[in-house]
Parts: C-alpha cells; structure tokens; sequence
C-alpha cells in the first residue's frame, strides 16, 4: 500500500498481480492522500477473499527513519529550521491546520502545505506502525489475521515497482521523487536479477522534485499535483532566465547535484516555498488563478523545465557511464517528466528506456509488495502490467445509460463506429475493460479526437476538459507508424517519453504537436490492447492517419472515471458527441 499522496493498494498472489489500483479512482478525489480504504476493499473483493487470508502486508514507507532524518535536519539546517514554528501555510495564506487537526485529520487538507510539520511526522509514523488497526477498520474485519506486516524503503519501493515488471533482470535504476523515508530523494542504483543494488543516495533538502514543486507554486499552481502543467507550459517560454536558474543547481563531477538553498526555503519550513531572494529576483508570485499566463511567468517555467532536464540529463550520463548498461529503469514522481526522459533516452548512452505508468507514489505500492514477495522467493510478476484496475460488465454498463435516460445502441464492433465518429471531427469518449494505472489515460479510460483538426486542441481544453488552454494533448499511435511522424520510434506504451513531432508531419496532425514542435506519444501494438489498435487501424484506414488523440476520461481537476456512471456523468457534463461505453454507442443530436 502507499499514501500520502496518489494512495494506492495492491494484491499479489503468488507473486502475480491480481489487482492494482488508486484511492482517487474510488473516493473521486483527486490525488487522494488518504488511507487507500476503498483501493483495498475492492482488491480484496477482486480475489473473493478477506483480511483474514492476507500473509503478508508491504508498506512504502519506514516511518522511524523518517523521524530520526528530521530530527537530523532540524539540528543540521539549525536556526533556519525555526521557521516550522511559524507554521504558514506557503503560498495559500498565512497559517495551516494546528498540530492537532494535522495530527488527528479531523480538518480537511486545503492543499499541499496546509498541515503542520509536527503533526505531519506524527501521522507518517502512526500510519506506518498501526496498519493493521488501519485495515481493519477500513473493511470491517473483526476476526483473526495472520498477517505480517513489512516496511519498506520509499525508494526501493519506487525502484522494484519499474525492475519488477519490466522484461529485465540487468540495468540501471534511477528513482526519484520529493523526499523518502530516510530523506533520501534520489536513488541510483543497478539491478541484478530481482535485487535492487545501491550506488548513491542524494538526500533532502536536495532534490530535484522539491525543486520542481517549489516553482510550481510561485508559478500559481498546485505543488506535487500540478508540476505536469509546469512542462506543458514551458514550452510557451524564452530562455530570457535560463543562465540564471543554472545558480540554483550545483552539478558535481561525480554524478551527484545539490541545490543552492539561498534560493528555497523548502528546508526550513517543510512547506513547498521559494526564498526571498527567488521572489526579489524573478517577482512577486502569481496569484493562483486560471487568468492566462504572463510571458514573464512562462519563462520562468521554461529556465526551471531546462534546469530539471540539465541535472537529469548530469545524473543519467554519470550513471550510465559508471555501469555500462545500456538499460534504464525510472520510477518516483520526477520519471513523470516525460520531456526530460524522452531527451535522457535519445541524449545519453541508454539505448533502452523503462517506466511503469504509475511511477509516483501509487505505483509504490505495488513496488513495496513485489519486494516483499521477491524476497520470499516467489517469481516476479508476468503479464499484464498497465490495465489492472476495475472492469464492469455490459449489464453494468446498461444500467448507467439506462439510468440517465439515455438512447443506446449495440454496435459490433464498436471500434468501426468510434473510428468513424472521430474521422468526422466528434469527440467521443472510450470506455472499455479494465482501469488503467497511472496518471495517464492508455487506451481504456480515454476521451479520442482526431488530430487532424486544427481546432481540436482548443474545444478539447475549453468545452471538455475545462482546462488552461496551454496544455497539449497526446497521440496514440500504432507502434509500427511511430518512426514516420516522431524523432524517434521507440516503444512508448505508457506515454512518458516525449519526441519531436517530425517537422514535416505537423501541419498533418496539429492537434497532437505542441508549442515547440514536440508530442507525449503512447504507442500501441496489438499485444498492448488488441481492442485500441483496431479502432486507431480503423481511423488509420480512413484517414491515412495512424494515430488518435488521446486524452484522459475526465473533467478539469477530477480523477479518470473509474466507473460507468462516471463515464456518463462526465459525457453529459462536457461537449463530447458521442460515448462509446464497451459494445454501446450514444450520442448527441
């Protein structure tokens, strides 16, 4: 299990997955932090069994060694760490919840920073030492267990979440993220076998993902949520502070990096802030509001994407240089960067490249149980590895159009009918099998358009998605057509690499090309999702085209549906045409 923020569960049986899926997806919050109650209700009910069959219980996260690397902290970074003391509340205002609503979770979370330091560390090590407490009051269980419970380093977590699934047992790992259990925020590391071998720790306050979050909220959005915004944004920026943002990161010859802190103030507070001297060079914060952006606030997006990409690019290289192996492993919030890993792949000596789709903290959940089940000698999990959330049967799906009073019909198959809708500019949304993983929709919790339309970006983001019209969409595209529209024709089935859209071929699919010329692609083959590559070959045959845009099943600042009802509800709500719900089409006159 993980949480803290993306909770999530996971069951393994026998070392295979048997269900993996987000809190968010049940709760309807987005980004849920809380105990993943409802993630294991539904794992649990998916193998037909109860807490009293569970062996075994993997966390992600080791509560004691975080309270003794705060406490180090706190003495090491001492008087500036007096500044917890004031307890505000970063960017959103003047004070955060008490200690004793932080601590008792009696006042909602009004955002990242509204908790205070204290309580927070207190929570962290209760969650860790009293899960079995937790899960029984989450499915009612009052008998006997058997479990035992294991605690597991965040960053090997992070690490055999990519290494246990991947068709590897030789590479190279990085994990990085914000801050971990011992305050480590980025592992580097080798794979043998099923073992996870340390190379380097890079610790807190140094951290890239703290860097990129503390940005993200002077720039007017939402720390650890909205840093995907940050890199669609950056592309609308000049280099005007590029030379300047290089102050904020040292890179070391060894491989390793470290923040000038005269530039933060994350290490003192906790809360996701810049310092001062940041604010007196580049300016008072933008408000957080969904005003357009100013140039000068873009510009800040494109030094700090630059900065990320320039350190990442450093720690990859010496990595890559001090173990030969041409293959990489990435998991941890920072390997959601796609553009960063897109330039890591084509730019360094990897020439293989690896990320599961739910690389943040969700995806650690399923990492902290396959490095209990490994080490119990069972074999790595085999198969399936991105579509292992809920599925729902045709009666289900019947009853939700039923229900909203909706006229349907069977379509077989229904990939002709959505390929036809989407050739002829309607936007549909495709709901199909099961739930995919991750923050990005694959395939079966989709909103599809076609990328030909030169308007298609705009009525995506301003009547569907009701979002900041800076942001981009992705193409999915058949794996064997990848080379004749990108830079590069490497398997992408998870949408974490970025590539240059060939210039050649942007005029043809502007819906899909950003700013600066690039695209998130996902490709799909058969093996992927037979289902998905037989509508995109149906669109293929009509247009020539042999992709689609794909963009997640939801509305602005709400998780992918999970559901049905979900499904409908968010087909009614926005300006899609037409919903394909498994075999049922319906849409609008």
């Amino acid at each position: 299990m993980s949480q803290h923020h993306d909770s999530a569960a996971a069951l393994l049986h026998n070392g295979q997955i048997v269900a993996f899926c987000e809190e968010e997806r049940f709760s309807r919050v987005k980004h849920d932090g809380r105990f993943p109650g409802l993630a294991v209700q539904w794992c649990l009910r998916s193998a037909g069994i109860t807490l009293a069959d569970v062996d075994h219980v993997a966390y992600f996260f080791q509560g004691r060694k975080l309270l003794w690397h705060a406490a180090k902290h706190f003495l090491r970074y001492f008087p500036a760490t007096l500044g917890v003391l004031r307890n505000d509340a970063g960017d959103y205002g003047d004070k955060a919840r008490s200690f004793r609503a932080t601590a008792t979770g009696r006042q909602t979370s009004t955002s990242a920073d509204d908790h205070h330091m204290g309580g927070t560390l207190l929570v962290l090590y209760r969650r860790a030492s009293q899960l079995e407490g937790l899960l029984r009051a989450a499915t009612g269980h009052e008998g006997p267990t058997k479990m035992k419970i294991h605690l597991v380093d965040h960053h090997h977590a992070h690490a055999a979440s990519a290494l246990h699934i991947s068709p590897w047992d030789d590479a190279a790992i990085i994990a990085w993220d914000g801050i971990g259990s011992d305050g480590t925020s980025t592992l580097l590391a080798t794979a043998e076998g099923d073992r996870i071998h340390d190379l380097r720790r890079v610790k807190f306050p140094h951290s890239l993902g703290a860097m990129y979050a503390d940005v993200t909220g002077w720039l007017g959005f939402h720390p650890t949520r909205d840093e995907g915004k940050i890199m669609g944004l950056a592309a609308y920026g000049r280099p005007t502070f590029v030379e300047q943002f290089r102050e904020l990161v040292h890179l070391d010859s060894d491989g390793r990096y470290a923040l000038n802190l005269s530039w933060f103030n994350h290490h003192a507070t906790g809360k996701h802030q810049v310092s001062d001297k940041f604010r007196a060079t580049f300016g008072p914060p933008r408000p957080k509001t969904r005003d357009a952006v100013p140039q000068h606030y873009a510009d800040v997006a494109y030094a700090l994407q630059n900065t990320l990409e320039e350190a990442g690019l450093h720690v990859a290289s010496w990595l890559h240089a001090k173990t030969g192996n041409p293959r990489l492993l990435t998991a941890g919030g920072v390997a959601l960067n796609s553009v960063m890993n897109g330039k890591i792949l084509l730019q360094t000596g990897f020439q293989e490249f690896f990320a599961q789709p739910a690389a943040a903290d969700d995806g650690s959940a399923l990492g902290a149980a396959t490095v209990v089940s490994t080490g119990l000698g069972l074999p790595r999990p085999s198969g399936e590895y991105i579509f292992l959330g809920p599925s729902y049967t045709e009666s289900d799906m019947e009853k939700a159009l039923t229900e909203a009073g909706l006229q349907y019909e069977r379509r077989d198959p229904i990939t002709k009918t959505a390929a036809a809708a989407i050739a002829d500019g309607k936007i549909i949304g495709w709901f199909q099998g099961r739930n995919e993983v991750g923050p990005r929709a694959l395939g079966n919790r989709s909103i599809l358009a076609d990328p030909r339309g030169a308007d298609t970006k705009d009525r995506l983001n301003e009547k569907v998605k009701h979002r900041e019209p800076f942001r981009p969409f992705a193409p999915s595209c058949l794996v064997e057509h990848a080379g004749e529209y990108f830079a590069s024709d490497y398997p992408s089935p998870v949408m974490l690499l970025v590539f240059d859209v060939l210039e050649h071929q942007r005029a043809a699919v502007p819906a899909i090309t950003h700013e600066d010329g690039t695209a998130r692609v996902q490709t799909v083959s058969r093996a992927d999702n037979p289902l998905y590559y037989e509508l995109i070959s149906e669109f293929h045959a009509l247009t020539g085209v042999p992709m689609v845009v794909n963009t997640s099943f939801n509305d602005n600042e709400e998780p992918i549906v999970c559901t049905p009802q979900d499904a409908v509800r968010c087909y009614l709500k926005t300006d899609m045409d037409a919903l394909a719900l498994g075999p049922f089409w319906t849409a609008k006159a």
